[in-house]
């Protein structure tokens, strides 16, 4: 993230996950998902620690989108990784490919549409990103019945 010349500026705008709400059921089903986003990350051999995480869009459990400051020891990792999580497959979205939350959500689409559409071929899905679940046509429809939802929200942006 070191060319991101205004990331104070960005993070004072999404709530840091450390002060999320946990009134409703919405916050407390968010928390779950910042708790599963900072696990997923830590579960990658180049994420070391995890420093602050903020919150950037939240619909409950169906998906969230977070932003992690992290400690690598591999140089090229940034310091700056989004994970897009909740009734959807975790992945993450390092920063310079996405910046804002809109542009990681397209990212995520394009990763997910490119497994959806290897699986619906009966191609192999190994230079997929993972997804942790079987390549079947089953939860390939799901999963895109999913991408879709999330398509038709970001057209409303």
């Amino acid at each position: 993230m070191s060319n991101y010349n205004d990331i104070e500026e960005f993070l004072k705008e999404l709530e840091n996950i450390k002060a999320l709400p946990t009134e409703s059921k919405e916050d407390i089903e968010t928390n779950k998902l910042a708790e599963n986003g900072t696990e997923y990350l830590m579960s990658h051999n180049w994420c070391d620690s995890i420093e602050d995480g903020w919150l950037a869009i939240s619909w409950g459990y169906i998906l969230c989108v977070f932003l992690f400051k992290i400690k690598s020891s591999v140089p090229e990792v940034d310091d700056y990784i989004w994970i897009v999580n909740g009734d959807i497959p975790t992945a993450y979205i390092d920063i310079e490919s996405a910046k804002y939350p809109p542009e990681v959500l397209q990212s995520y689409i394009f990763l997910m549409n490119d497994w959806i559409e290897a699986v619906e071929l009966g191609n192999s899905t190994e230079d997929c990103y993972p997804i942790e679940v079987p390549p079947t046509k089953e939860f390939a429809t799901n999963l895109k019945s999913r991408i879709n939802f999330i398509e038709k929200e970001i057209s409303k942006w």
